[in-house]
């Protein structure tokens, strides 16, 4: 029977005999707590049932509206703005359960990450002197191509095989992103042009969408202010407290998806990873290269560590054969468990080798920074260690949800009747797995990696030494003996209890169906011995209780929505030992005085810690992303705004230094000291003025020899506008094809699709070009030059120099040949006439 609480309490307080014996029989005299006792209103939760009934009060069709338009429309809507995978369902479900089932643990992922991607801006920041803005043809603009594609490298887990090799695979990693030395064997251009040419389409097919992410977001925000107003309009109503209490609730889902533009993912991640690992295989040929890997060892040959330096190229070149497909899946985000990423590893040793030392100006000597950041010393791990700052990300993440679920917890259990119920109690199962698997998680990384922390290698080096070592491995052999036994036991009878249950079905033919059945279960079972230990956690441990978990917080929205929480189990408040009674008079208005005090505690709780990282997060968006920004002029300008940030809020970062040099650097001290962690290293911090000028040297740019405002003179990917006829001057040919044009490297936009329909340009478009099939990402993406470039296109077009190496003009963007006196422009490449005046392409 469906609740009807105020027929209910008209008959229990009813000033009559019958009402005095309900009184009598189901009144309430048990302890009181925030209220003041009354005989005529209390019930218990037994007479609750008895006379109200056990079905919820579900509300009216009008309060379901205004709850949905209110917080599931302004939900939906942000989780629309997730960083889903294109054409990836079964991926983009996993992704789900695992942010909002676990997401404690995928916070402190991608706060990691926005941690690492915030120092690698810093470096290419903190490379020139603080007033001054190189031009796009400088080392500053080749290490921003550098730290960019580091970070796009962060996003991609590594090949156990490639992971293996420690030192040398960090080691391959940085002569990829920071040599300029190294002559490559499958293509005329160097490894600067490479990486320009990749970080340039990586740029392209990043996703955008930073704008929709605010506004759903700025949504979101709309929705709790209107919370909060209807809440504190009317103090005490019950059930708009209890809204905004869902609104607290789910102050950290908005964090994550606001998160994700700084930690953003490419629109095309399979065909990005095949980017990348074409550009670790040019690397890798040149050093299997006995006489390129020798050129390069040359241009060291003046370092007094030469010995040295040329042992470990030699070693990186016997373990790179074995290094090919060096990076397998996407794991941005936070989606895969587990995930460490190449980047911190990278950043922290050369910030420690040479970046830290030198501060702000640590490119002016271009050839002894780069001989660091390349050659310089490798930690003993590799790609993957620990690090112990990675605590205070796991903190922050904590701290986020456990401040949403604890604010929506003390509305909703402060809110007679007070004590745990269905609603507090549910915020509390929710946080509990939240919690419980984040520290599953790092237990299960921490006993199953490969790389063990000090502090765990020095306790089992303790307890292999002691005298209880033969006696405890006597004892673990015999339980994996009878734990193997049962095990095997088990699924022998589950094997029978399934062939059983599926014979119960009257088939035609039983015997043939039991042996299709048996067999089935035994490739699953062969499947399952062949997992390791880690995906034997995840699918069997993880993934459930991520999926249960999420269902929980569906389940926990729907009924607050509709009302199912308005019952007897539920408005009586009796899971703790608290409660177990109903006061009618304050069942749907709370009058006590500390009601006020209660709701305001809980809404700080959580709309402070949601305001200070939703803060943090567009801080860091707008200091790093002078980094992916695509056009050069415009990091520029993102640049020097965010060096201005930087220099006006610089006294507030110098009182956190202090603080945390007497507390955090302290706490780390006393681990170094007792040998749980390595020693803390140097760190780079931010300042505006600079001590390193080495003696002026040769300046790095390309083609100085032109002035730098001709509009034919630079090399780089901006697109140029082609719209009046260009002369061919044979004095300045080597500049009328952009960099773009010999990319090995599948293009990234389309050929038959318009350049300006992109909306990451504010360039000219140009004229169209012959189609391509969409499908080439799947396609060998390294071609020679004479299978590339036809070579007709040489003889009409000569050759080109840029970055100081040779390349041909076959490549030119449609470059005219000659001039007709008609005023029609003769292309080589295309084979037709066009006039002058190029049309803009629309399809």
């Amino acid at each position: 029977m469906r609740a009807n609480f105020s027929a209910c309490a008209a008959k229990f307080r009813a000033n009559t005999t019958e009402g005095e014996a309900l009184r009598a029989l189901w009144g309430w005299h048990g302890p009181i707590v925030g209220i003041d006792r009354n005989p005529l209103t209390q019930i218990s939760k037994e007479g609750c049932y008895a006379l109200c009934g056990r079905e919820p009060d579900y509300y009216p069709w009008s309060d379901v509206s205004s709850t949905i338009t209110t917080w599931i429309l302004p939900i939906v809507g942000i989780l629309l703005q997730a960083p889903f995978e294109s054409n990836a369902f079964r991926r983009t479900v996993l992704a789900i359960t695992r942010w909002v089932g676990s997401p404690i643990a995928s916070l402190s992922y991608v706060l990691w990450n926005i941690k690492v991607s915030a120092k690698a801006a810093l470096m290419v920041d903190m490379s020139v002197p603080f007033d001054h803005l190189p031009d796009k043809r400088t080392d500053f603009a080749s290490m921003r191509d550098s730290m960019y594609l580091l970070l796009a490298m962060n996003q991609y887990t590594m090949k156990p095989e490639s992971a293996l090799y420690k030192k040398e695979a960090e080691g391959l990693l940085r002569i990829v992103l920071f040599s300029r030395d190294l002559k490559l064997t499958d293509t005329d251009k160097s490894l600067r042009q490479m990486r320009r040419i990749l970080s340039r389409e990586l740029r392209e097919m990043r996703r955008r969408g930073a704008v929709p992410v605010f506004v759903s977001t700025l949504w979101f925000l709309f929705a709790f202010a209107l919370s909060i107003q209807a809440a504190f309009g009317d103090v005490g109503e019950n059930r708009t407290a209890h809204d905004l209490a869902m609104g607290c609730l789910l102050a950290w889902f908005p964090i994550l998806i606001m998160s994700s533009i700084v930690d953003r993912n490419p629109i095309a991640a399979n065909a990005i990873k095949k980017k990348i690992n074409t550009l670790i295989d040019h690397v890798r040929h040149a050093l299997l290269d006995e006489r390129h890997r020798n050129n390069f060892l040359e241009s060291f040959k003046d370092q007094p560590e030469f010995p040295a330096l040329k042992d470990y190229v030699e070693n990186i070149a016997k373990r790179a054969e074995y290094m090919d497909e060096f990076f397998i899946d996407f794991a941005g985000q936070g989606r895969v468990r587990w995930h460490y990423g190449a980047a911190h590893a990278i950043l922290s040793d050369i910030e420690r080798c040479y970046i830290a030392e030198k501060g702000r100006n640590w490119l002016a000597d271009e050839k002894e920074a780069r001989t660091n950041l390349v050659l310089g010393p490798v930690n003993e791990e590799g790609l993957v260690w620990f690090d112990i700052r990675e605590y205070w990300q796991v903190l922050s993440a904590v701290i986020i949800v456990g401040a949403s679920c604890g604010g929506a917890f003390t509305l909703s259990f402060f809110t007679p009747t007070v004590g745990l119920g269905c609603r507090s109690g549910g915020y509390v199962i929710f946080f509990s797995i939240s919690l419980g698997l984040l520290i599953a998680e790092m237990i299960v990384w921490l006993v199953l990696s490969s790389y063990q922390p000090q502090l765990v290698t020095r306790t089992a080096t303790f307890f292999h030494n002691s005298q209880w070592d033969y006696a405890a491995q006597h004892e673990w052999s015999s339980l994996k003996r009878r734990a193997s036994s049962l095990l095997r036991a088990t699924q022998d009878w589950c094997i029978q209890a399934v062939l059983r249950l599926v014979l119960l079905y009257p088939w035609n033919d039983k015997e043939y169906m039991a042996e299709r059945v048996e067999g089935l279960l035994d490739i699953s079972l062969k499947r399952f011995r062949e997992m390791d230990a880690r995906r034997r956690w995840e699918w069997f441990f993880f993934r459930p209780l991520e999926t249960f978990n999420t269902i929980w917080l569906i389940y926990i929205v729907t009924a607050q929505t509709i009302g199912s929480y308005t019952s007897c189990e539920c408005v009586t408040s009796g899971w703790g030992g608290q409660g177990g009674y109903l006061d009618f008079e304050v069942q749907d208005i709370a009058t006590t005085k500390w009601v006020y005090v209660y709701w305001v505690s809980g809404t700080l709780i959580s709309s402070f810690v949601m305001g200070l990282a939703m803060a943090y997060i567009t801080i860091e968006w707008c200091q790093q992303s002078f980094l992916s920004t695509e056009i050069y002029a415009d990091a520029l300008q993102g640049l020097r705004r965010t060096r201005m940030y930087r220099h006006w809020t610089y006294v507030f970062r110098v009182i956190v230094r202090i603080a945390m040099k007497y507390t955090l650097d302290f706490a780390a001290d006393l681990a170094y000291r007792a040998k749980m962690i390595k020693k803390p290293q140097d760190t780079l911090l931010w300042h505006k003025e600079h001590t390193w000028n080495p003696p002026p040297k040769e300046l790095m740019t390309y083609n100085t020899s032109v002035p730098s405002n001709d509009p034919r003179d630079n090399p780089s990917f901006e697109f140029r506008d082609f719209s009046t006829p260009m002369q061919r001057d044979p004095s300045r040919q080597s500049f009328e094809t952009p960099a773009m044009a010999h990319s090995l490297l599948p293009p990234t936009i389309p050929r038959g699709r318009p350049r300006n329909d992109s909306d990451s340009s504010n360039t000219r478009p140009l004229p169209p070009s012959p189609p391509r099939p969409s499908h080439d990402s799947e396609t060998l993406l390294v071609r020679r030059p004479s299978v590339t470039h036809p070579h007709h296109y040489r003889e009409h077009a000569g050759s080109a120099v840029v970055d100081d190496e040779p390349w041909h003009g076959s490549d030119v963007f449609w470059s005219p040949v000659e001039s007709r006196d008609d005023g029609q422009t003769f292309y080589p490449s295309l084979g037709v006439e066009r006039r002058a005046t190029i049309q803009n392409r629309q399809g």
